[in-house]
C-alpha cells in the first residue's frame, strides 16, 4: 500500500509530460497496388487511400502529387495511359477524401520506373501502382 501512495504523490510532483504529435510528410506518403488488367481500385486499395486521405488532410496538407505506374506488360503507349487511368482512380478515391481536383497533379510514369526491374514483359505485380505524394502549400 506504501508503495501505491509514494507513487500516486511522485505523480503529482511530476505530472507525465504530453509531448506534441508532429507528421513528417513520409508519414502519409502511400503506395496503392493494382491487379493485373485492373486500372480500377479494389476495396483495400480504397480503404488504404481513403484513410490516407483524410489522415493527411486533418494534419494540413492540401495538395497531393500522383503518379499512375505498370509493369511491361503490353505497348509502351498503352501503358501510360493505363498508369494515368491508376492516378485518375486514386484522384477519384482522394476528391472523396476532402480533396479538389485542383488541389491533385496528376502523372503517369508508365512502365519506365519499375519498382521491380525485368528484361521482359513479365507481368510484375510490385509494377502495378499508384504512388501519392502529399504536399504542404
Amino acid at each position: 500500500m506504501l508503495t501505491a501512495v509514494m507513487a500516486a504523490m511522485a505523480l503529482m510532483l511530476n505530472p507525465p509530460v504530453e509531448e506534441e504529435t508532429t507528421f513528417a510528410a513520409a508519414d502519409f506518403n502511400t503506395t496503392v497496388y493494382f491487379d493485373y488488367g485492373r486500372l480500377d481500385l479494389g476495396s483495400a486499395g480504397r480503404l488504404l487511400v481513403t484513410e490516407m486521405g483524410e489522415r493527411a488532410r486533418a494534419a494540413g496538407y492540401t495538395r497531393a502529387k500522383i503518379v499512375g505506374h505498370t509493369d511491361k506488360a503490353g505497348p509502351e503507349d498503352k501503358n501510360y495511359h493505363d498508369g494515368l487511368q491508376r492516378a485518375e482512380a486514386v484522384a477519384e478515391v482522394l476528391s472523396q477524401a476532402g480533396f479538389t481536383r485542383s488541389e491533385l497533379a496528376l502523372g503517369s510514369a508508365g512502365e519506365t520506373q519499375p519498382a521491380r526491374k525485368h528484361e521482359d514483359e513479365r507481368r510484375e505485380p510490385l509494377n502495378r501502382r499508384a504512388v501519392i505524394e502529399f504536399l504542404s502549400p
